[in-house]
């Protein structure tokens, strides 16, 4: 599954966010979620680091804000809701 257009970016392959951060953003997510998490990248910021993952089989695209010690994570889906 694409990211929805006009969405963030969405980093895969890339990966420079603290241990910390990314197993923060997975629990939150995995815990809201079913089907499997992967995490495909992350990108590392003083300000909140942001960790990409993919869900389930269709592997819909999710980004997770967080500070780079895993605190404060924040969960946001980045695929289309299709129309409504």
């Amino acid at each position: 599954m694409a990211p929805a257009p006009g969405s963030a970016p969405f980093i895969e392959g890339t990966f420079g966010a603290s241990d910390a951060a990314v197993t923060a953003c997975r629990d939150l997510l995995a815990s809201q979620t079913e089907g499997g998490v992967t995490v495909v990248g992350s990108e590392f910021s003083q300000a909140n680091s942001a960790v990409y993952m993919r869900v389930g089989a269709n592997g819909a695209p999710w980004r997770c804000l967080v500070g780079d010690d895993g605190s404060n994570p924040s969960v946001e889906f980045q695929g289309s809701e299709g129309t409504l």
